[in-house]
């Protein structure tokens, strides 16, 4: 969420746009706990944290921080903060408007509730607040729920063919697409891939820039592996990656970003004539409920995919009626005897 100085905040503005940040916050005076925030990100980044939760971090708690300091200035420091102060602030977010003034989901108050919490913890832990006011602050349930949108094994089919094709960005595309869809990574763990993290022999690839920083190692298919092969050989040393040691790269050799990313899917999309809202997370998605469909087991769904909690996992648990007839009729005492 991004707060103006009309004071409304924004909930996912567009790429590009910017709003209260640190900068502006030290330019602010009289701007309490701007200290303890720079300590904080220079702590978060040390974690190893992904750019898109060291950001959020920034954005949210500035936004907390320029909230306090607006409507309680008599406040002088960040040990002054009670309670109360933080209750104000979640009433405040129950009515505010977020981008495109829609109000704030359940799950994005949550998010800024949490980021406080976490934020006054490490403030406790440094001992530089004598009482932690967000201790037992109220967390906004969040709703867990099933995933929607999941390509059907013929619709990701399609998808892949569609985006293959002999010329540079034809077979990069594809093996950029069977990788994501063999293995589930995320976008970010896609782009952030290395050449020396990927065994094409083995057909194991090693994912450094996990969610939390922690790394881990997931197996690919042959589809995969063919894909990635003919890429390596036949493309990428043509498109100038030089001294990148990313393995894919752009047309003009520079670091695959998630935007780029989000661009390779939907013309993959628009070219295989599927309607639903496919983002580079569907493949995530797909792959995660393909392989429970399957009857992988849900441990090793969760391994696969980076899952610090199986509940997680447990969201691509979709039933399918004709699944659960099967399994009723094979199962239930009823259906075994004979009338």
């Amino acid at each position: 969420m991004w707060i103006r100085s009309a004071g409304y905040p924004r909930d996912e503005p567009p790429e590009g746009e910017g709003g209260w940040g640190m900068k502006d916050m030290k330019e602010g005076q009289g701007m309490i706990g701007s200290h303890e925030l720079s300590d904080f990100l220079v702590y978060v980044r040390r974690l190893g944290l992904a750019a898109k939760t060291y950001k959020n971090y920034e954005q949210t708690l500035t936004d907390f921080l320029r909230f306090t300091w607006e409507e309680y200035p008599d406040l002088k420091d960040i040990t002054e903060i009670t309670r109360e102060t933080i209750r104000s602030y979640e009433n405040h977010l129950l009515s505010a408007p977020g981008y495109r003034k829609k109000p704030l989901t359940k799950e994005r108050r949550a998010r800024y509730c949490m980021n406080i919490r976490v934020f006054f913890r490490f403030l406790e832990r440094e001992e530089r607040v004598y009482r932690n006011p967000a201790s037992n602050i109220a967390i906004p349930r969040r709703r867990n729920p099933l995933i929607k949108d999941v390509l059907t094994v013929e619709e990701m089919d399609t998808l892949l063919k569609a985006a293959a094709g002999e010329t540079f960005q034809g077979l990069r595309d594809r093996a950029i697409l069977e990788l994501l869809y063999s293995t589930g990574i995320r976008s970010e763990e896609l782009c952030g891939i290395q050449m020396g993290d990927i065994d094409l022999t083995e057909k194991l690839l090693v994912v450094r820039k996990g969610k939390f920083g922690k790394e881990r190692v997931v197996p690919f298919g042959e589809s995969a592996k063919y894909w990635v092969s003919r890429y390596v050989e036949r493309v990428r040393g043509l498109l100038g990656a030089g001294n990148n040691d990313r393995l894919f790269v752009s047309l003009r050799g520079k670091n695959l970003t998630v935007s780029m990313l989000w661009r390779i899917v939907k013309r993959a999309m628009r070219t295989a004539g599927i309607e639903k809202n496919v983002t580079a997370h569907t493949f995530r998605h797909s792959c995660a409920t393909h392989m429970l469909k399957g009857r992988a087991d849900i441990r090793y769904v969760q391994k696969q995919l980076g899952h610090e909690s199986i509940s997680s996992t447990e969201r691509y648990l979709k039933i399918e009626i004709a699944d659960l007839k099967e399994v009723h009729e094979r199962c239930h005492p009823r259906e075994r005897e004979d009338w």
